[in-house]
């Protein structure tokens, strides 16, 4: 063996040494790679229920469209754990633009510490349009179950049943929710 190569393989031991370790230093709502919550999200029907989330229908997308679909997921939790818990933590912040994201900043800062949501909603997949750099999800969203408090900001979640749209966009990179709208209509 040469010098450059015992000098490279003393040197690869402690970086692999480190990124191991490095493993188990994730923030608790940071989604690990090991963790059903992230990857690809089998077809059909997924259950978060720490979260107070069922999806149903969950389409099969090829490609950079899964990891579109698994930011909208990611979002989508972020968002009951925000009505949850009454603060905006990584999941949501993280898959979502500030615009998407600042309405419910401004729903928990209003309503802060006076009481949290209960419950499940159920979100249920009508189409999915994945194009170029977006994905559009038209959904219908199941709230009828969920227990809200007194007084509480429709922003953070109503006991409805109504259609949703939702588009992620490919930001030169990293997927972000980029629109998160009821819509016209029934479903």
């Amino acid at each position: 063996m040469t010098h450059l190569r015992r000098a490279l393989a003393v040197l690869a031991v402690p970086l692999l040494l480190v990124a191991a370790c490095a493993e188990g230093d994730r923030p608790a709502d940071e989604p690990d790679a090991s963790d059903e919550s992230s990857g690809s999200a089998p077809a059909g029907e997924v259950d978060y229920p720490d979260d107070g989330l069922d999806l149903v229908g969950l389409p099969e997308l090829p490609g950079v469209y899964e990891r579109a679909l698994q930011t909208y997921i990611d979002f989508e939790r972020g968002r009951r754990l925000a009505a949850r818990t009454g603060e905006v933590g990584r999941l949501l912040s993280f898959n979502a633009t500030a615009s998407v994201v600042d309405p419910y900043r401004e729903a928990l800062a209003a309503y802060a510490d006076r009481g949290t949501y209960g419950g499940d909603v159920v979100i249920e997949f009508l189409d999915v349009r994945p194009r170029d750099s977006v994905l559009r999800l038209d959904l219908c969203v199941d709230a009828t179950a969920l227990v809200v408090p007194d007084g509480a900001p429709t922003q953070l979640g109503e006991a409805t049943r109504g259609p949703q749209r939702i588009e992620v966009t490919n930001l030169v990179g990293p997927w972000r929710v980029t629109r998160a709208e009821p819509v016209d209509g029934s479903c």
